[in-house]
Order: structure tokens, then sequence, then C-alpha cells
């Protein structure tokens, strides 16, 4: 293990308005697994899913309804596979599964606090 650059990893942070909701929508619908929770009742969250890890955090300000949007872009093997999951689940898919002239076949989906995730696979 190489560790000259001293970098190890990194997590994708999402403010969400209702953790337990946007737990169960990335369990559930996404195949996710929840590997840790913080605080009874949880106010943070961390799933996994093969190399890709997902953090969830209880949005904390006065106002639930200003909530920073995120986006994330997941490589994956099998993106049709992925593509008929979230279809499965009737999660909102943004854009359909298609070849982008960049040379990825991706699709678009929205989380429950409006995240975009975009799942592609190069050619």
């Amino acid at each position: 293990m190489d560790q000259q650059d001293n970098f190890s990893h990194a997590a994708t942070v999402f403010p969400v308005r209702d953790l337990e909701r946007s737990v169960a929508f990335y369990t559930q619908g996404l195949g996710f697994e929840l590997t840790f929770s913080w605080e009874e009742p949880a106010t943070y969250a961390v799933l996994k899913r093969g190399g890709v890890s997902i953090h969830l955090s209880l949005h904390d300000e006065q106002d639930q309804q200003i909530i920073p949007k995120g986006l994330l872009y997941i490589f994956v093997y099998d993106v049709n596979k992925i593509y008929q999951r979230c279809l499965a689940h009737r999660i909102t898919i943004k854009n359909t599964l298609a070849l982008q002239d960049y040379g990825m076949t991706d699709f678009d989906i929205v989380d429950p606090d409006g995240h975009s995730i975009t799942f592609g696979r190069g050619v």
C-alpha cells in the first residue's frame, strides 16, 4: 500500500431532511448496506455498496426547506442492472439510460432530498 501522498479514501456526505426515509431509499431502493449510524435517534448514517460509500447527515439548519443539493457519479460494472432496479423500485429517473457523446452509458436519478446520482459505465 502506497501511503506516499497520504490520501486514503473519500466519502460523499449528503444533507437530508429525514434520515430514516433516506436510509430506506438507499438500502431498499439501491441495495446499499447501512454500516454505521450515530446518536439515538440517528442523525448520521454511513451506507456502503461495493467500493462506494455515502454518508447521510440530518440537516440541522433552522429552515429545513433549504438543503444544498449534491451531485455524485457512481461507476458500475452493469449499468443496465442498476437501471432495471431503479425502475422496479420506482425511483425517480431524471435522464434515461443512454450512450453519451463523452463515451459513457449512464442515467441519472434523484433521491428524496433532490441530490442527483448518475450511474455509468464506460464503453
